[in-house]
């Protein structure tokens, strides 16, 4: 599922492609993505507008076409985008396709179909009735304490509440708990000024480098957690086999040796 470093690389594969491009249409292939606009409208409010900037606030990209005329993208768990020449083929899955007017092409390709595109006038609107807490790259020290350190729960739960910290999901939390080599299910209330240092370096280290890394698998560190999360997996510190339990709702993989419950 894309979390925050994957759609700070959309974001980025948006503006180094799609930005300042005259629309000429929108091409909806299935309108199941659409969220409060039909097909009709988001072709008419659209053509001949321009993307003019970007904007990411936790996993939500924000394109701005005009004034107060936002699309928003939401990538659920199978999005991405696709930016491609007139002679080439649209993905199989591409949902909606933005067309420009040198018939280059932009595609919202979604294979699950849990992606959300909508046009809204507010982003800050739309941020707090969504309830979203501040984006997890736009806090810093201070308000990280505040947040982590005044709540109940277990710090995994509390990384993946969205209405306390926007952007970080069940993998980026796990590899952040990792590195602070901290158990997913510690009392956050039980951490330490300490702890709660700690735990802030590494989620701004974990999320900078997976975005500099384009958030490739292939070239993240073998010593992160991420290349041997799941069964059979082994720490990459210890070599111990890794456990994993249910936590916040959501499966969290963990060294029981490396990472100690507070």
């Amino acid at each position: 599922m894309p979390e925050l470093p994957e759609v700070e690389t959309f974001k980025r594969y948006l503006d180094g492609t799609s930005l300042h491009q005259r629309i000429t249409g929108v091409e909806v292939r299935d309108a199941y993505v659409l969220k409060h606009v039909s097909a009709r409208e988001l072709t008419r409010r659209l053509k001949g507008r321009r993307f003019e900037n970007s904007y990411r606030h936790g996993k939500h990209l924000f394109v701005r076409a005009g004034d107060e005329l936002w699309l928003r993208l939401h990538f659920g768990m199978t999005g991405s985008l696709e930016y491609f020449k007139y002679d080439e083929v649209a993905p199989k899955t591409a949902r909606v396709i933005f067309r420009f007017a040198d018939n280059c092409r932009l595609a919202f390709d979604d294979q699950r179909k849990f992606g959300e595109i909508e046009l809204i006038e507010d982003v800050g609107e739309f941020l707090q009735t969504r309830g979203l807490g501040p984006d997890a790259l736009g806090i810093g020290l201070s308000q990280f304490k505040a947040i982590v350190g005044k709540h109940r729960g277990a710090v995994k739960a509390i990384l993946l509440n969205q209405r306390l910290i926007a952007g970080i999901g069940n993998l980026y939390a796990d590899e952040i708990l990792f590195h602070a080599r901290m158990h997913p299910a510690t009392e956050a209330a039980r951490l330490s000024d300490k702890d709660l240092r700690r735990l802030f370096r590494a989620t701004r280290y974990v999320l900078d480098k997976a975005i500099a890394l384009k958030t490739d698998f292939n070239r993240l560190p073998k010593s992160w957690l991420l290349t041997h999360r799941g069964k059979r997996g082994r720490c990459p510190r210890c070599g111990r086999a890794l456990k994993s339990a249910i936590i916040g709702g959501r499966t969290a993989w963990f060294c029981t040796h490396c990472q100690k419950r507070i």
